[in-house]
């Protein structure tokens, strides 16, 4: 199905529409045309015997006139009106009258499709409204797969915005999990589809976060993440790999580039394994502050020395280099003359029984320790306070702990204790072990009080 904008009536042909003034089931009486898609007209309609205003959705052909493809939208027509949900749109009834199957739909007056939004809005989101309508998505989505379906259409067109919270629509294609469409043509949107449903495998609630990721970051960027005018070209795209949103447009904080490159990770048992973890992961966004050239509330390390750069993202300061004091340069003495060089002569004498006496003053000094040592039952001297202050390190510098296998609160107290600015970062693979599988810089390294401190964890609900 093309997701192009909806045509409203005004765009609708000039040739009479049959269904107009039509009654179904003789009960809802067509009385215009909405929207038009692929498969589908959406008309409004009035409901004669609970006297209120529907929407409803009439398949066209071919889709129509296929007998295995209409009763099983009519089958999932019927498993949607059973769903209820603020993020999902109302389904209150489906059938045929004659050759015209149909589902009856709350009528959604006072919202617009995301894509009409961001074709009015210059095509972006501001990333607060972005990660508004991405969680309550997935409440929707979490009832439409704990019921056992899985939508197969998210994308900007089935989505409404207005007053309440962002709704999605049109369950008409919606199927089982992990139903093969095998030897099927695969209907949906093609910038939209996952890898499996371009291909004609089996899909699963991570197809629809897959398409949803797709959504977010169009929504975000204002662009599709994997172009193409043809399945063979999105495809190849998608193999390709993407670019982060935030290498497009600024203000894209780091824990959402993740999130949301999970979520469009070409294998679905790499992407989030339910709508809840992906919640949880954009939820983490929210403590996350845009990246900024300088963000106050950052622990930062001032020397009296020239500003180094600022480290690359995820990397750490190192210690400041200790300034080497210059030694002042010996003054020029005139050559001296005969005479002054007899009274040199006579200076190295001096110096010769100066340091006589010194010498004879230090035995005495040795000879006073041993008996002092020899009266303690010969305890070795214990070492002296300038011994211990060369032993202390410099109070700038601190020495990064090894938290690789620590819980991933166990290792954000240690970092904390160590004086290091933290950032865990989680991205969830069920292949690594829970807790802190990486970290950067290594243990062991002498970094300057207050340094970044990346570490890595295999679970996103170890975000903090």
């Amino acid at each position: 199905m093309s997701d192009l904008p909806r045509p409203l009536p005004g765009d609708a042909p000039a040739e009479p529409d049959p269904m107009i003034g039509r009654v179904l089931a003789d009960r809802y009486r067509i009385d215009g045309l909405l929207a038009r898609g692929g498969m589908a007209r959406v008309y409004r309609a009035s409901d004669d015997r609970l006297e209120r205003d529907v929407a409803v959705k009439i398949l066209a052909p071919p889709y129509a006139d296929d007998p295995e493809f209409t009763a099983r939208f009519l089958a999932e027509a019927r498993a949607a009106a059973s769903l209820s949900h603020p993020s999902l749109v109302h389904v209150y009834d489906s059938g045929s009258d004659g050759t015209a199957h149909f589902i009856v739909m709350e009528l959604l007056d006072n919202h617009r499709s995301l894509r009409q939004e961001l074709a009015a809005r210059g095509g972006r989101l501001a990333r607060e409204e972005v990660l508004r309508m991405g969680q309550e998505l997935l409440a929707g989505l979490r009832l439409v797969h704990e019921r056992g379906l899985v939508h197969c259409d998210v994308k900007p067109a089935n989505i409404m915005l207005g007053p309440g919270p962002a709704k999605l629509i049109d369950f008409g294609i919606a199927r089982s999990p992990h139903e093969a469409i095998e030897g099927e043509t695969s209907i949906g949107s093609l910038h939209f589809m996952s890898p499996e449903h371009l291909h004609g495998r089996a899909l699963g609630p991570a197809s629809d976060l897959f398409s949803l990721a797709v959504v977010l970051y169009e929504a975000l960027s204002g662009r599709v993440p994997f172009a193409g005018e043809t399945p063979d070209q999105v495809s190849a795209a998608q193999l390709g790999g993407v670019r982060p949103p935030s290498t497009i447009v600024a203000d894209v904080p780091g824990r959402l580039d993740e999130a949301i490159l999970q979520g469009l990770r070409l294998d679905p048992a790499n992407r989030f394994h339910s709508a809840d973890a992906m919640s949880r992961a954009l939820a983490s966004v929210v403590e996350e502050p845009a990246p900024t050239p300088t963000r106050r509330d950052d622990t930062t390390v001032i020397h009296p020395v020239a500003t180094p750069p600022a480290p690359p993202r995820g990397g750490y300061v190192p210690p400041p280099a200790q300034p080497v004091p210059r030694r002042p340069a010996a003054p020029r003495s005139p050559q001296p003359s005969p005479s002054a060089a007899r009274t040199g002569r006579g200076s190295i004498w001096s110096l010769i029984g100066t340091l006589a006496i010194l010498a004879a003053a230090g035995a005495v000094v040795v000879l006073a320790v041993m008996l002092i040592r020899d009266a303690q039952g010969g305890a070795a001297p214990s070492a002296g306070a300038s011994e211990s202050a060369a032993a202390t390190p410099n109070s700038g510098l601190v020495i990064v702990p090894d938290t690789v296998n620590m819980p991933t609160q166990d290792a954000i107290r240690a970092a904390q204790a160590a004086g290091l600015n933290w950032t865990v970062y989680c991205n969830h693979d069920e292949s690594q072990p829970e807790g802190i599988i990486d970290q950067e810089p290594r243990a062991g390294s002498e970094v300057g009080r207050g340094s970044a401190f990346s570490m890595y964890s295999a679970r996103i609900a170890d975000c903090p």
